[in-house]
Order: structure tokens, then sequence, then C-alpha cells
């Protein structure tokens, strides 16, 4: 009877190893112990949702296995077949520009205020951007290797004032940069830039941009017109000091690879010979001129044309009771150096030194 009455009298009390509340006395207790029950069977249950989702994302998900666990880690992966019989889609690259509506990478509302933020954000990345012009709406599509280089010579005035042959950078002066938006449209690899940019121009057909086929002047001819107009722009521009070769010489290995690109077989006129007709007319004009007499008036003519390119020579001679006595003017060195029977280099240079040629004549002269 009293272990009977003892084991009734410890129904309700703890035991040292229990996981789990004591027998409810009150109705608060109750009312505590089953909203516990309650609070740790929806914990276990998504407990266990979350544990599923995680392991299915690390099994089904990594960089190996699907074509497209992020836009930027797997950006242009070619999905295998399985996958592509999977999902039911074609073996196509993937990219964020997949579907039909355009999601850019990224958008900047204000390209002047957030310059800092766009070279900063797209350092070192390659892919295609896009100026939208907030009031006339029209757009311009490029790429670039590198965006924020790209950008850089955007945001520079002197860069576009040089470059104003491109309808983008007339529309940047002429609207400022706040009027006009950026976007990254994508980034891709620089393998895929034409590709995608060629794909923009089919989708947008972008107004500012001249040529529609990427990275390629082809098919696009400028009228007589504008022809015209760059002729005169760059009529007397690039002559003399603003020449890129003005004053500079060629070294000994440029003159030899020059001389080698011409050797025998490179040059045109190798292994040919003239015929008949093309040598009578080479000698025509020496023909013509053989034996061939001036007149007087063409001696004065010549003689006129001499003097005014030439080098004006006076030949004195030693005289003991006159000192020099002028014997001859000449209209050039050669003439002088005729008169006297030697070459005109010796008369030059008695010129220059002032020293008497043979202790008998002196020379003097001046430029015409």
């Amino acid at each position: 009877m009293f272990n009977l009455l003892n084991n009734q009298f410890n129904c309700d009390t703890p035991k040292p190893w229990g996981l789990y509340f004591q027998d409810s006395a009150t109705p608060q207790m109750e009312g505590l112990v089953e909203l516990h029950d309650n609070i740790m069977f929806y914990l276990v249950i998504i407990l266990f949702g979350v544990g599923w989702i995680m392991i299915s994302i690390v099994r089904n998900y990594t960089s190996d296995k699907s074509p497209i666990s992020h836009k930027y880690l797997n950006h242009g992966k070619i999905v295998p077949a399985q996958k592509c019989f999977k999902f039911n889609l074609n073996c196509l690259r993937f990219y964020s520009t997949f579907s039909s509506n355009l999601n850019s990478a990224k958008i900047y509302e204000d390209a002047f205020s957030m310059r800092k933020l766009i070279i900063k954000d797209n350092k070192n990345k390659s892919g295609i951007y896009k100026w939208t012009n907030k009031i006339t709406k029209d757009i311009y599509v490029g790429q670039s290797i590198d965006l924020a280089k790209r950008f850089i010579k955007y945001f520079n005035i002197s860069y576009l004032k040089n470059r104003e042959t491109l309808v983008i950078s007339r529309a940047l002066i002429k609207y400022g940069y706040s009027n006009f938006s950026l976007e990254i449209l994508e980034y891709c690899d620089i393998a895929h830039l034409t590709k995608r940019e060629q794909y923009y121009f089919d989708k947008l057909n972008p107004r500012y941009n001249t040529l529609k086929i990427a990275s390629s002047s082809l098919g696009h001819k400028l009228s007589k017109e504008t022809k015209a107009k760059i002729s005169l722009a760059l009529k007397g521009v690039y002559i003399k000091e603003k020449s890129l070769l003005y004053g500079s010489t060629h070294t000994e290995e440029t003159k030899a690879l020059m001389s080698l690109k011409k050797y025998k077989s490179n040059n045109p006129l190798f292994g040919k010979t003239h015929n008949e007709g093309t040598k009578e007319l080479m000698n025509a004009p020496q023909k013509k001129a053989l034996g061939r007499k001036h007149s007087f008036a063409e001696h004065e003519t010549l003689l006129k044309m001499s003097a005014s390119r030439g080098y004006f020579v006076n030949i004195h001679e030693k005289c003991d009771s006159e000192g020099f006595k002028l014997i001859g003017s000449f209209v050039s060195i050669r003439r002088a150096a005729k008169f006297l029977e030697i070459s005109g280099s010796t008369v030059k240079r008695y010129i220059n030194s002032g020293e008497l040629f043979k202790d008998r004549y002196k020379f003097t002269g001046e430029s015409i």
C-alpha cells in the first residue's frame, strides 16, 4: 500500500534525465506546454525544408552542372545537350538578355553626376553599353574591352571635340551629360563583344550609330558632299610642322626593310620590260631637245632664271698698283668656275675662306 501511494505521488515530479516539462498542475502551465510543442513542431518542418533547399542548390546548381547558376559567373557558357533536353531549350549561349525584354546589368540615370561611380563600377570590365538621350530618346550602342577607360574618354570634352565626326560626340556636346542616361546592357567576354553588339544593333536599331555592322565600316558609303567637306576641312591642316613625319628620318634598319619589301619578286615591275611603243614615248622628249638651239630671247630668259636661283659671284684680279681689279661678274658659281676653268667647289671654298686663289684671284659673292 505504501509503494502504491508513493508511485502515485511521484508521477508529477520531474526526473533528472527528463527532456520534457512536468505534468501541468494549472491551466496556465498547460497552455505554455502546448505552445512549446506547437512551436517545436513548426521549427522542425522549417528546418527540414530549408535544409532540403540548400542541399538541392549545392547538388544541382553548381557552376559545372547548371548553365545559369549566376549570370556573371557563368556568363556565356555553352549548355550541354542533356541540359537542353531537360529544360526544353535550344543549345545556345545564355546571356543576361536571353529573354525578349532587356534587363540591363547597370543603369545610371544621370551620367554627369554619377560619372565617378560609372568609372569605378566598370573598371577592368568588358561589355556592351548604351547612351540614351532623355530629350530626343535617341540611343547609341557601343562595345569596349575596358569600359572604365572608354567612359573616361567620353567624359573628356577635348576628346569629343577631336571626334566631332561621330554623331554621339556631337550629341553629348550639344545636350550635355546630364541629359543622357548610361546603361551597361551586359558584361561579356572580349571574344563575344562583336556578336553581342550586333545583337543589340538588330534589336534596338540605334539612331546615333551610323554604321549598322558591329566593328566594321562595311556598307557605309560617304556621300560626295561629305567627302568634299572632309577634304576642305583637312586641306592645309597636316603640313610642315603639323605633319606627323615632319623633321623625322628613317633609320638604316627601316630603310633596309623598305628596300627589302620592293626587292625582286616583291617589286611590281620585277621581270617586266618596256615595249617598243613605251620606249619611243620615253625617248621622245630627249629627241625633241636634241640639237635644239636657244634663241637670243630664250638665252636672256635662261640668264634671268639662272640669276633668280643662283649665287652671284665677282672675280677680282690682283694688281700691284691698283690693288684688286674686277674682271668679271657671274650669275652662278658654276659660270665663274667655267671662266677660270676650275671646279665649282673650289670657287665656293675660296669664297667662304676669303683667301686668294693662286695668290692672284679673289672671289666675292652673295645669294640672289
